[in-house]
């Protein structure tokens, strides 16, 4: 007969080990990310860092012959200039999406569709949390670590999978993204 303490631990193992599926948010490595942004100098990224349920876009592009970063909130748009501190920031395949969930977790997303899996395929925010892709008409919850909310039900993604998610450090001033 089997001792009883053995089963005992055998199952905690077990649980652990069935828990894990594609569901279960994950950082990726798909695409180099590394950026820092003061808070305080961006009303856009205060808005998102300082509000639960809050979320604004990060994008570098080029503005009249300039390379500019565009940051995007509920709270309005702005161009920042880039200097040669943030010139090498990598703000993944699409841009970046960060802010904090309903939950008070700084949370950073790529803001390129997952599904889609191309630069130029990048998500609308909505002031309620949620990123929908016009392409593939799939929402994703941003509140919710980035798992799909909502897809089109005639026309289903071959892929289902959530937004691409890298590391986040938020100390009330300074916003920090990379993997």
């Amino acid at each position: 007969m089997k001792h009883p303490l053995s089963l005992l631990l055998l199952l905690p193992l077990l649980a652990l080990l069935s828990c894990s599926d594609d569901s279960t948010p994950t950082f990726s490595n798909r695409e180099h990310v590394y950026c820092n942004f003061n808070v305080l100098q961006s009303p856009e990224l205060l808005n998102a860092m300082g509000n639960m349920g809050q979320f604004a876009t990060i994008r570098k592009h080029v503005v009249d012959g300039a390379t500019k970063f565009t940051i995007t909130s509920a709270s309005g748009s702005n161009d920042y200039p880039v200097d040669a501190i943030n010139k090498n920031f990598s703000l993944g395949l699409g841009g970046l999406i960060v802010g904090t969930n309903n939950y008070g977790e700084p949370l950073c997303f790529d803001l390129a569709c997952p599904i889609c899996d191309r630069a130029n395929r990048r998500l609308t925010l909505s002031a309620d949390g949620y990123a929908h892709c016009e392409k593939c008409n799939t929402t994703f919850d941003l509140n919710n670590y980035g798992v799909i909310y909502k897809i089109d039900e005639k026309n289903p993604p071959a892929t289902k999978r959530g937004l691409y998610r890298y590391r986040i450090n938020y100390n009330g001033q300074m916003v920090n993204a990379y993997n």
